[in-house]
C-alpha cells in the first residue's frame, strides 16, 4: 500500500482560510477522484501553518488514475488555483510505501505522530529491519498502532513511522508508554549507526 502526501504552507494572515479551504478541497477531491482523501494540519511542531492532504493507494495505477481524474476536473482544477494566494512556497508531494504495521481503522484517527529518518550509507537493508522492529514495539508497548514505510520519493533510504490516535490524550499516553519503556530504549539503541543524525518528528491534527 502506499500513502500519497501532498504540502503547503499557509500564510501566516491566511492561516484560518487556508484551514477551511483544505477541507473544502478534501471533500471535493474525494467525491472526484473516488478515494478518501483526508486533510491535516501541522500542531506543536516546526514548520507551523503546514497543511498536509493524504491518501491510501493499494498501487501506482490506482494513484495515477485518482490524479488522472483530479487533474481532468475542471472545477477542481479551478478551486485550487483560486486558493493559491492562501499559501506561499512550493507544492511538494511524496509517496510512502507501507511496508509494516498495516491494521486498525486510519479514518478514526484525529491526530498523528510521525517521525522521520533516513538510512545510512550501506544500512539499508538493516535499517529497513529495524524499522519494522520498532514499529511493531512501539504499537505493542503505546497501545496504538504504528505502521512504518519507506520513501518512494524524496531522500533515498528515507523512512517515516506514523502512529495514529482518536485524540490527544491517547497519542500523550502511547508517548509516556514508549519513552518509559526500557524494551523500547534498548531496542532504538541497539539500531545505532543505522540511520543518519537527522531524525525528526512531528505531529498533526486532522483537519478533514
Amino acid at each position: 500500500m502506499y500513502l500519497f502526501h501532498r504540502t503547503r504552507m499557509a500564510r501566516p494572515a491566511s492561516f484560518g482560510e487556508a484551514v477551511a479551504f483544505a477541507a473544502t478541497i478534501a471533500g471535493k477531491a474525494t467525491a472526484t477522484a473516488g478515494v478518501e482523501i483526508s486533510a491535516w494540519t501541522s500542531v506543536g511542531s516546526e514548520g507551523a501553518g503546514t497543511i498536509v492532504w493524504t491518501a491510501a493507494f493499494d498501487t501506482l495505477v490506482d494513484w495515477e488514475a485518482a490524479g488522472d481524474k483530479l487533474g481532468g476536473d475542471a472545477d477542481y482544477v479551478s478551486a485550487v488555483q483560486a486558493a493559491d494566494g492562501l499559501f506561499t512556497g512550493t507544492v511538494d508531494d511524496g509517496l510512502l510505501n507501507i511496508v509494516a504495521g498495516l491494521g486498525g481503522d486510519p479514518a478514526a484517527n484525529t491526530y498523528v505522530g510521525i517521525v522521520r529518518a533516513t538510512c545510512a550509507g550501506g544500512k539499508l537493508g538493516a535499517g529497513m529491519a529495524q524499522g519494522v522492529a520498532i514499529a511493531e514495539a512501539a504499537t505493542r508497548v503505546g497501545g496504538l498502532n504504528t505502521v512504518f514505510g519507506s520513501e518512494v520519493t524524496g531522500a533515498y533510504g528515507g523512512v517515516r513511522w506514523l502512529t495514529g490516535a482518536p485524540n490527544i490524550a491517547a497519542l500523550e499516553a502511547a508517548s509516556n508508554a514508549i519513552a518509559g519503556s526500557q524494551e523500547f530504549v534498548e531496542l532504538v539503541d541497539g539500531g545505532g549507526g543505522l540511520y543518519l543524525p537527522d531524525a525528526q518528528q512531528a505531529m498533526f491534527r486532522r483537519i478533514a
